[in-house]
């Protein structure tokens, strides 16, 4: 059963060889992307602003026009905010917008092509909810083949991988997976330079490294159940001594459940005291996983 379920991950996780530079599966992102620049303008103070109930809301959408409208506004991290921001709407608290569907995907189809693997699996999660099972597929697979590239090895990355691609192939037949591996390759042949640039060119200068105090997931005690993975998006705001003062939920995939159910996790993360009361603030993506499922060695 297992191996049956992640057939299509482990068929799909060859080696990549380009055969294509026209990509058509993914209408979401405009021409000449490739040449964006890479800057980083916003901080973690900033997005954490947005949400801050005390200034008039009128006043937090005119900033967050003014960032949408700005030229630094291409960076794969201030775009992937943006989309995760739009992706979730008025489902997280304080935020600024209502829900936008088609800006999520923009904003997150565009961070992809510059680097951000986050945005990646955003994409493929955002598909699947829409039932748009090879679209989703494709993100899966390509969000798979950069996490690689781009992220230390960890059993809730491996676990959440497979899971994703398990609930992609939940609406696909074998009969697919030739027209899947020729999209993934025609997208990798034509960003691989552009995300490889983004990915190595993140110079977002991290003053907070979070730590967490162990790891959180759901034990798979019914194997009929659905799988439960996912992961959510949270600016965590640190007291002197370390400690969560505030986590606010920016975004949650597959469900604004997801949120929640991850919201214990990052509330008992610490960092290293201050010597003053200022707070400090810090971006967090969680991944959720219950472990079930994992992708095959030779496949990584």
């Amino acid at each position: 059963m297992k191996n049956r379920a992640l057939r299509c991950g482990i068929a799909l996780w060859m080696p990549l060889v380009m055969a294509s530079s026209t990509v058509d599966a993914h209408g979401d992102h405009p021409p000449n992307a490739q040449s964006a620049p890479i800057r980083h303008s916003m901080s973690d103070r900033d997005w954490a602003a947005l949400f801050d109930e005390k200034t008039p809301l009128a006043d937090r959408q005119h900033a967050l026009a003014a960032i949408e409208q700005s030229p630094d506004t291409l960076d794969p991290q201030t775009l992937y905010m943006l989309g995760s921001i739009y992706h979730m709407g008025k489902h997280a608290p304080g935020s600024p917008v209502q829900e936008d569907a088609q800006k999520a995907m923009l904003y997150l189809s565009n961070a992809a092509i510059r680097g951000s693997v986050l945005a990646m699996a955003k994409m493929a999660e955002i598909k699947l909810a829409a039932g748009q099972y090879r679209e989703a597929m494709n993100w899966a697979q390509i969000y798979g083949h950069y996490a690689s590239i781009a992220q230390k090895k960890s059993d809730v990355q491996d676990s959440y991988t497979a899971e994703l691609l398990y609930r992609a192939k939940q609406g696909l037949n074998d009969s697919d997976i030739d027209a899947i591996m020729k999209d993934v390759r025609s997208f990798v042949f034509a960003y691989d330079s552009t995300i490889r640039a983004g990915i190595a060119s993140d110079d977002r200068v991290l003053h907070l490294k979070p730590r967490s105090r162990g790891h959180y997931f759901q034990p798979a005690i019914n194997h009929e159940r659905q799988v439960n993975s996912g992961m959510a998006d949270y600016v965590l705001t640190f007291a002197a001594d370390g400690s969560v003062s505030k986590a606010q939920l920016l975004d949650a995939e597959p469900l604004p459940d997801t949120g929640t159910n991850l919201l214990h996790a990052a509330q008992q993360m610490t960092v290293d005291p201050a010597s003053d009361n200022a707070p400090r603030y810090a971006w967090v993506p969680m991944l959720l996983s219950d472990m079930r499922y994992h992708l095959n060695k030779d496949a990584r």
